[in-house]
């Protein structure tokens, strides 16, 4: 071999040995484009094999950091990180996860029945906006309303905000709904609704979660906006009391807050402690002379412990006590059991129960509490659900301190259509037996077409029926037809 020739050969394996250590990305892409590579030995694997163990070691525990991921387990298990949308109804997670693609949403962040989870990780802050407009016809007898048929317009605005941060998460959501020529109650009219819902940590085992909400305005734009929804096992369930109550007034007030300390004993174990205050206005009846409004204020306490037995299944021990602040005093205290099934992949279970007692003021004494639901879904937008349960209220007129309430509803997507249903039933106990208590009952089915991803034409009816209670029995009933609008959030670093 001439000099020159091993002069060349002496400096590319030089150059070999200092730059091939430097590129293990380079050498790892080779190898997984199908070029020669050098197997691992036994040292290698070994430890590859104990980092592979130590991750997922690390991703089975909660979070073990000085800061809250929102990544980590337990984050995304909490029942204060979800809320639903009071643009559509639909569910929305305040823990997102890592997407594995780096598209955003075309439409809205929510998306038929399950959560689409917020990119906070790629987006500081994110603003959602929208709305519908609609023709509404209404049905009205039965001394609720004017009495009178009549066709009218309805603008829904939407506004959110979503803010994370580096232990929280934080969402503010606006909706109001604006009859402008709404002539069976005098002129314009609105209902206005703000929620915020938030999540956050305080250490590594301590963990919070915040829900406050509040609307006031006409009744009358009140029955014509969205359902109420609630969130039960990740499910939006139509909120029978808040929706199946005809209320003679000319204005409504309604705020709910609660406020939740968490404690995760262990990776299995979480015990929570939540705080709440309740309270409702109902204007006095615009029909009837002399007519004062109704005010009622109620706070309460529960406490939660939640274990879990597999990841399918969870048992639960909770208790919860309530106080009527005005008025005849009424204390109520119960508890009970409960248990969480994830019965299949698609088949959720919850229920719970046990005893529960009442003070004299509180009306017929109620031996038990309960509440159960089931849920069935199909694919990523189908699904039908089932709830019932007893719950403790205070509006003013029902003449009730305990409610008795069903729903049900379902939601199938075909091609460019989705098919809505909800329906709920509730029975309220008197206090005294010489008045009845309240029941009523709504049917709500509706039809969309997607014109394209974020644009889209509904129609719907929507029927209330309402008897007893201090409440004139009443029959309502809506039809609509609009073009509702959800475009893609706006984002800010």
């Amino acid at each position: 071999m001439k000099k020159n020739d091993m002069k060349k050969w002496a400096l590319l394996a030089l150059l070999s040995a200092v730059l091939l250590p430097a590129s293990p990305a380079a050498l790892a892409q080779a190898a997984d484009s199908g070029q020669n590579a050098a197997a691992p030995g036994p040292k290698e694997q070994d430890a590859a094999k104990k980092d592979s163990n130590a991750s997922a070691a690390q991703d089975t525990t909660y979070n073990r950091s000085s800061s809250a991921d929102s990544n980590d387990p337990w984050y995304a298990n909490n029942e204060g990180a979800y809320t639903v949308s009071l643009g559509t109804g639909q569910l929305i997670s305040l823990s997102p996860q890592p997407r594995t693609d780096q598209s955003i949403p075309s439409g809205e962040y929510v998306e038929s029945a399950q959560s689409v989870y917020l990119k906070s990780r790629d987006y500081k802050y994110q603003l959602f906006y929208g709305g519908s407009i609609s023709s509404v016809y209404t049905n009205s007898l039965g001394g609720v309303g004017a009495g009178q048929d009549l066709v009218s317009t309805s603008i829904n605005p939407y506004l959110a905000v979503f803010l994370p941060t580096r232990t929280g998460r934080y969402l503010l959501q606006y909706t109001t709904v604006v009859n402008p020529n709404d002539t069976s109650n005098g002129g314009p009219q609105a209902y206005h609704s703000v929620t915020l819902s938030a999540m956050g940590s305080f250490s590594e085992r301590w963990f919070w979660s915040a829900q406050s909400s509040g609307s006031y305005g006409s009744e009358s734009a009140r029955l014509q906006g969205p359902l109420s929804f609630l969130v039960v096992q990740s499910t939006p369930i139509a909120d029978t009391p808040s929706t199946a109550v005809l209320l003679r007034a000319r204005n409504v007030a309604f705020s709910e807050n609660s406020f939740t300390i968490g404690w995760l004993k262990s990776r299995r174990d979480k015990i929570s402690f939540t705080a709440f205050h309740v309270y409702t206005g109902i204007a006095g009846d615009p029909t009837t002379t002399n007519s004062f409004g109704n005010h009622s204020n109620a706070v309460g306490g529960k406490v939660e412990y939640v274990r879990s037995v597999t990841p399918r299944f969870d048992l639960r021990t909770y208790g919860e006590a309530d106080k009527v602040l005005n008025g005849p005093t009424c204390n109520t205290a119960g508890g009970g059991l409960g248990l969480g099934f994830k019965m299949t992949h698609s088949v959720e279970l919850d229920v719970r129960g046990g005893p529960q007692f009442s003070s004299a003021n509180c009306g017929a004494p109620q031996a038990a509490n309960f509440s159960a639901s089931l849920v069935k879904n199909f694919g990523n937008q189908d699904r039908i659900y089932a709830s019932a349960n007893r719950v403790f209220t205070t509006v003013a007129r029902l003449d009730s301190r305990w409610e008795d309430n069903a729903t049900v509803g379902f939601t199938k997507a075909y091609r460019r259509y989705s098919f809505i249903t909800d329906a709920g039933y509730l029975r309220g106990t008197p206090i005294i037996n010489l008045f009845p208590a309240y029941r009523g009952y709504f049917v709500a089915p509706r039809v969309r077409y997607n014109i394209i991803n974020n644009l889209g034409i509904y129609a719907g009816y929507r029927s209330f029926h309402g008897t007893g209670g201090s409440l004139v029995s009443g029959n309502l009933s809506y039809a609509s037809v609009g073009l509702e609008w959800y475009p893609a959030p706006l984002h800010f670093r």
